[in-house]
C-alpha cells in the first residue's frame, strides 16, 4: 500500500514540476506585437474606367452640361476592396467590402437634409449574382435594383497614420460617371492636457480612418447638392393624338348644377 502511495506521490510531483516549468517559460517569453497588414491599395481603375488625375481633397463634376431629370432619385452605394482569393491565385481580386447595416445608416444620415435623394441603400457581393466586382457589373446591379444614381468608392490606408477615400458618382441609366470625389486625412495627437488627466482618446476624433470618412461624406454631400441644384427638369412629351385638341364641351364657370329631380 505504501509503495503505491509513493509512486502516486512521485507522479504528481513530476506533473507539478512540468506545469511550473511551462508557466515559467510562458512568462519569460517576450510578447510579440500583432502588426496590422494593410490591404493592397485600390486604384481609380477599380472604380471607374474614366481616368482621374490631380484630384486631392475635393470633388469634380465631370458632365459638361447639367443633367436632365436625374433628381429626385434614390442612390445605390458600395465599397470596393482588394481581397486575395486562393482559388484564383495570389493576385488580389476586387470585392465588395461593405456591411449593409453600417452603410445604410451612414449614407442615409449624410443625405438626410436632401429631399431630392429619396433613399441611399448599399449593395454587397451577393447582389452581383456571382459576377466580378468591376464597375460595369456593379452598375448593372444598381440598375437591376432600380437605383437612378450610384456611388462606388474605396478606402486606402496609406500608412499607419494616413488614409484616403475616393469614389465616383454615376448616372446609372447611361453608366457614365458624373462626378468624382477624393478625401485624405492624417491621424492627430490628442491634447496634452487630456493625456495628463488620463482620459482615453476618442478614435473618432483622432484616427485617420474615421477622419477621412467624415471628410469624404462632407465632400460627397456638397457634390450631390451641386448636382441637384444644376439638374434640369425632364421634358415629358405626350404621344401624338393622346392629348385632345380642346375640351369636350365648353367649360362653364361657375359650374351650374341641375336642380332637384333633374
Amino acid at each position: 500500500m505504501g509503495s503505491h502511495l509513493g509512486i502516486r506521490r512521485r507522479y504528481f510531483l513530476i506533473i507539478a514540476g512540468i506545469t511550473a516549468l511551462a508557466s515559467l517559460a510562458g512568462c519569460s517569453a517576450p510578447k510579440q506585437e500583432v502588426q496590422r497588414t494593410p490591404k493592397p491599395p485600390v486604384q481609380w481603375s477599380d472604380i471607374t474606367t474614366r481616368p482621374v488625375a490631380g484630384l486631392s481633397n475635393e470633388y469634380r463634376i465631370l458632365t459638361a452640361r447639367p443633367t436632365m431629370g436625374l433628381f429626385p432619385a434614390n442612390m445605390a452605394v458600395t465599397r470596393v476592396s482588394l481581397e486575395a482569393d486562393e482559388k484564383q491565385g495570389l493576385t488580389p481580386q476586387p470585392k465588395l467590402y461593405a456591411d449593409p447595416r453600417n452603410e445604410f445608416l451612414q449614407w442615409n444620415t449624410t443625405f438626410d437634409d436632401q429631399m431630392a435623394v429619396s433613399e441611399a441603400f448599399p449593395i454587397d457581393q451577393r447582389d452581383l449574382g456571382g459576377g466580378e466586382a468591376d464597375p460595369a457589373q456593379i452598375l448593372a446591379a444598381f440598375r437591376a435594383l432600380h437605383a437612378r444614381v450610384g456611388m462606388i468608392y474605396a478606402v486606402n490606408e496609406l500608412s499607419e497614420t494616413e488614409s484616403e477615400m475616393f469614389g465616383a458618382l454615376f448616372d446609372n441609366a447611361s453608366a457614365e460617371p458624373i462626378a468624382v470625389i477624393h478625401a485624405q486625412a492624417v491621424s492627430v495627437e490628442p491634447p496634452k492636457d487630456e493625456e495628463k488627466k488620463g482620459e482615453p482618446k476618442d478614435l473618432w476624433d483622432t484616427d485617420s480612418r474615421a477622419l477621412v470618412r467624415a471628410k469624404f461624406a462632407k465632400l460627397t454631400h456638397a457634390c450631390v447638392r451641386e448636382l441637384i441644384r444644376k439638374d434640369q427638369p425632364a421634358v415629358i412629351e405626350a404621344p401624338t393624338g393622346w392629348t385632345p385638341a380642346g375640351p369636350v364641351r365648353p367649360v362653364e364657370w361657375p359650374p351650374r348644377h341641375p336642380g332637384p329631380g333633374h
